[in-house]
This record gives C-alpha cells, sequence and structure tokens, in this order.
C-alpha cells in the first residue's frame, strides 16, 4: 500500500495536503495493534456521536462467524474479548519442551527437560544457574531459545527484555527499541528521554509501542490463559484449505448511525453532523483498508509458509518482506510496517508474532545452532555443511558462517 499523495491540478496545493494527511494516518493505523486499534476506536465511538459499535458479526479470536453473540468455536461472547478456545494447550511450557527436544541430537532430550525445568516462574534462568552452562546443558538452552517467545531463558529480567527487543529489532522495529531497553530502561517514562536519547517526538513514540509490548515473564509457568488481546490476522482451516482473515469494521460491527446521518437538520446542526460523519467514513474507510492489507500480506507469507503452519518450525522457509511486497506490488517498507508487531493466530491455537513467518529458514538456523553447541561441535564451517547435509539440510559453507554469528548461536 503505497503513501497517498494529490495530483497537481490547479487545486493541488489543497488537495495533496488533505490526502497527505489521510495517508500518514493510514500508515499510522497499519502499524498499529489489534489492541491500538480498539482503544482508539473505543475513543472515537465516546467523541463522535455518529460513529457506533455494534455487535461484532465475528470473533475476535478465530474470525468464526458469530451466532446469537457467541462464537462457536470458542464459545466466547462477541463482547468479551477474554474468551478461550476450550482446545487451547494447557500448558504453554510443555509445549516448548516438546518443540526444543525435536530440535536436539537423538539422546540429549533429557537435556532439554532439564534446562526448561530449571526456568523459573517467569521463564528465566536463575540466578544461582550455572554461569557459563555445562555444554550439554548450553545446547538444550539454545534449542529453547529456538521455539519459545523472545527472552525466554536469559539471565535477568534485563537481559531478557533486551533479548526481546533484539529480537524486534531483527524483525522490523526500530532500532531505537533496543537502544531504550538497553540503554536507557531506567528513563522510560521520564520527561527528559527523547533528549537522552536524540530522538523526535513520533520516533519515541513509535520504538515505545514496540516497548510497551514487552514482558517480565515471556514464559510463565502454569497454564496458558491465551493472549490477553485478539490477534491481528487470523489464519483458520477450512476443508483442508488455509485461509486467512483480518477483520474490518463491518466484522468487529463499527459503522454509523444511519438514522442520525440522514436526519434532516438546519444548516448549523448539518454542519456539525456533517463534520462527525466525515470523521467516522474516513475511521471505517481507514480500519477497512488496515484489513485488507494484513489479509493480502499474511495470504502471500502462508502461502509460501504453509509447511510451517502446519507442520512447525522444521518446514519453515526463507522469505524476506521485500518478496512479499513485490508480489503484491506495494512498497516494502509498508509489508515492515504491517508485519511489525502483528500477531497472527494460526490453526490449533498457536498465536505467534506475524514476523516468525518471515526471514531465513528456522530449520537450518536452529540445526547450526544445536551442532555448534553440542558436545562434538564442528572444527570448520565446512564440516558442520558436510554433518547437516548427511541430515537432509543443505546450507552452504557461507550460510553457516552467517547463521553461526548470531546471537542464538554463538553464545
Amino acid at each position: 500500500m503505497e503513501p497517498v499523495h494529490g495530483p497537481a491540478t490547479e487545486h493541488g496545493l489543497e488537495q495533496h495536503a488533505t490526502l497527505t494527511t489521510v495517508a500518514r494516518q493510514l500508515l499510522d493505523v497499519l502499524a498499529a495493534t489489534q489492541a491500538d486499534v480498539d482503544a482508539d476506536v473505543d475513543a472515537r465511538v465516546a467523541a463522535n456521536p455518529v460513529l457506533v459499535r455494534g455487535t461484532p458479526r465475528r470473533c475476535r479470536w478465530c474470525a468464526s462467524t458469530l451466532r446469537r453473540g457467541r462464537c462457536p468455536t470458542c464459545s466466547g461472547s462477541g463482547a468479551d474479548l477474554r474468551s478461550r478456545d476450550p482446545a487451547a494447550p494447557a500448558d504453554e511450557r510443555d509445549r516448548v519442551r516438546l518443540d526444543a527436544r525435536a530440535l536436539v541430537p537423538p539422546g540429549a532430550e533429557d537435556d532439554v527437560d532439564a534446562a526448561v525445568a530449571l526456568l523459573d516462574d517467569r521463564g528465566l534462568l536463575p540466578s544461582d544457574a550455572p554461569d557459563p552452562p555445562a555444554p550439554r546443558l548450553a545446547a538444550a538452552l539454545a534449542a529453547v531459545r529456538a521455539v519459545a517467545p523472545p527472552g525466554t531463558a536469559e539471565r535477568g529480567l534485563h537481559a531478557s527484555l533486551v533479548a526481546q527487543a533484539g529480537w524486534h529489532v531483527r524483525h522490523g522495529a526500530p532500532d531505537l527499541v533496543l537502544v531504550l531497553v538497553r540503554d536507557h530502561l531506567a528513563r522510560i517514562g521520564t520527561p527528559d528521554l527523547a533528549r537522552h536519547v536524540g530522538a523526535s517526538g513520533a520516533a519515541l513514540e513509535a520504538a515505545m509501542r514496540v516497548v510497551r509490548r514487552l514482558t517480565p515473564a515471556p514464559l510463565p509457568r502454569g497454564a496458558s490463559d491465551g493472549p490477553a488481546t485478539p490477534p491481528d490476522v487470523v489464519v483458520r482451516e477450512v476443508d483442508g484449505r488455509l485461509v486467512v482473515d483480518a477483520l474490518g469494521p463491518e466484522d468487529l460491527g463499527i459503522g454509523l448511525d444511519d438514522e442520525l446521518t440522514a436526519l434532516p437538520l438546519e444548516d448549523a446542526a448539518a454542519a456539525w453532523r456533517d463534520a462527525h460523519v466525515a470523521a467516522a467514513r474516513q475511521l471505517v474507510y481507514l480500519l477497512g483498508r488496515r484489513a485488507d492489507t494484513l489479509r493480502r500480506v499474511t495470504a502471500v507469507a502462508v502461502d509460501v509458509q504453509e509447511g510451517f503452519v502446519r507442520h512447525g518450525p522444521s518446514a519453515h522457509r526463507p522469505l524476506t518482506r521485500a518478496q512479499v511486497a513485490a508480489r503484491l506490488g506495494l512498497h516494502a517498507s509498508t509489508v515492515s510496517r504491517v508485519v511489525a508487531g502483528a500477531v497472527v493466530a494460526l490453526p490449533g491455537r498457536r498465536v505467534l508474532p506475524l514476523a516468525d513467518l518471515f526471514g531465513t529458514s528456522h530449520a537450518a538456523r536452529d540445526a547450526v545452532a544445536a551442532l555448534f553447541t553440542s558436545d562434538d561441535p564442528p572444527r570448520t564451517d565446512a564440516e558442520a555443511a558436510e554433518r547437516l547435509a548427511a541430515r537432509g539440510i543443505h546450507v552452504a559453507r557461507r550460510t553457516v558462517a552467517k547463521y553461526r554469528a548470531t546471537p542464538s548461536v554463538a553464545r
């Protein structure tokens, strides 16, 4: 979705200014999460008598059509944003353990169990954990980090937040996110923060939107209550096919008060009403464009990553934002803006950052990490490539060197 610019006509200056304002709002709503959108819509509904939020048509969590206001899949009310699918995994930590066991060499599965058992209630390494860990434990922790939410199995809260920030930066967030968390965490929320980091107010707010999504407990112990806010986009399996849904204004029950819109009014009252009608229609337009762009970007990514969606990290394929942008005729920065911070719900109640559908092959990178942190690491990158090829994972020597240089492998 390209920024909108007005044509050069005799009214060009006025039209250009108007459309550029809409373009800026469009870019902002593309970068917003579903929770941000909900909060903004609530504020606008409260301030605009023409704008109304009625009963949603579809479930906020799984995109199923609601029946009498309730979701037949999640068994939750359309108004209940915290309803859960009864089939959701009971223990997210156990899912991480099982996924990590699949990444380590045969015979090392018990090391993964020990690594997961070592984590505290937040999913972090306790202060009395071995430092550095023994080689076998290090390999198990690398596998856990590869499949767990970012920041898991780090030593201490600050290290966890830095790891989360670094993950977001690698997946399209501003570099300022990592700078804030790594170097200025104590100053966040203070009035002089922008001066200390040398950033504009707009740049700081964009970074803070990501910082506010970081968590002190990346992998809490116990049953999962599911995400606290609805996903931005949903992938469902329908008759054996993967279908992508992003809820638009009609699905969310957002629209205009038809009676007030058509009510005959005197000139002054009509002008007041018409201004609110224009603002309401603009919001509906922006929400529709956001949903359409989210759906299109995700649909292309899912088409490439169908194996990953169905079978997990071992089937992940390399995919860049530029490739998706080229297929859709969008600018790469638009795709990056859509992907950064967005969350996708996959079949089986898996909820992941949308950015997980992009990047280099997870399977190859994780295999390199496990190989170099094993008890018998290869002596050269060429030897590593040969060992991986014998296991059916074909990567070039240069690719091995690149993966080996990443933090998750070089630990």
